[in-house]
């Protein structure tokens, strides 16, 4: 991890009684942090894993990984959609309980950018008090950003986490790097549709399932910029174009 977050997380983990780890529901393998788990059970903090974006999932879907999560975790965890509050009583409660006869307890949020951080802690806050900002664009946070919500009690959010060793792609498909700071828009568009399957981009985009099958990835790129009259003078298919279209749809939550 990158020299400065570590700096910060540190802090952040010293100050706090209890540790929220935000993941993506869709991702949750890929937005949990070992090393950041067991900064904070070396601390002999209190951890909790809470699962955001529950709303993007089929509720069988979202079930399955629930039941996946607990079965190789000993960590409580709560699936939540932080943009519309569902789940947020729940994580007060939990919060009330590990808080219950102390003065004061601070909670620290720990996760990716992008993974709603910030929305959390204005959910968790309410109205009427310290906002944090918020933003689709990866990585607005810089520091620790604390909210009073009580006169004892505290949220700190932290800077977007980012491990050395993730690629690229696997920073656009959990919203930690927007599609204007990627290197190759083109390769990452094939991995979504290899991630996704084909069928998902195919029925979005109009294209006959049974024509989709037959072609490789990258002619199905093909077929979606045509499809979209996304052409170069000639009338050969712009995939850039084309590719990051695609990435900016899967990212507003419009291709799943």
């Amino acid at each position: 991890m990158r020299t400065g977050f570590m700096k910060h997380i540190s802090e952040l983990i010293r100050q706090s009684d209890l540790i929220i780890e935000l993941l993506d529901a869709r991702h949750p393998e890929r937005t949990r942090n070992a090393t950041l788990e067991n900064m904070v059970r070396a601390k002999r903090k209190q951890l909790l894993l809470v699962i955001n974006k529950a709303d993007l999932m089929p509720k069988e879907e979202m079930e399955k990984k629930k039941a996946e999560i607990s079965s190789m975790s000993h960590v409580k965890t709560i699936f939540i959609s932080a943009l519309g509050r569902d789940g947020i009583n729940i994580i007060r409660r939990e919060i009330a309980v590990e808080s219950k006869g102390r003065e004061r307890f601070t909670v620290g949020i720990i996760g990716y950018p992008n993974v709603g951080k910030s929305t959390l802690i204005n959910a968790l806050a309410g109205k009427g008090r310290g906002r944090v900002a918020t933003s689709r664009k990866a990585g607005l946070t810089r520091g620790l950003a604390k909210v009073k919500v009580t006169d004892g009690m505290y949220l700190i959010d932290s800077p977007g986490i980012i491990p050395f060793h993730e690629n690229e792609f696997d920073l656009f498909l959990v919203e930690s790097k927007n599609p204007n700071q990627l290197k190759d828009v083109e390769t990452a568009a094939v991995k979504l549709i290899q991630a996704l399957g084909k069928e998902k981009p195919a029925k979005f985009y109009g294209i006959e399932l049974i024509d989709a099958e037959k072609m490789d990835e990258e002619e199905l790129l093909e077929a979606i910029a045509i499809k979209n009259r996304f052409l170069h003078k000639g009338g050969k298919p712009d995939t850039m174009k084309a590719a990051r279209e695609m990435l900016e749809r899967y990212q507003r939550h419009e291709l799943m």
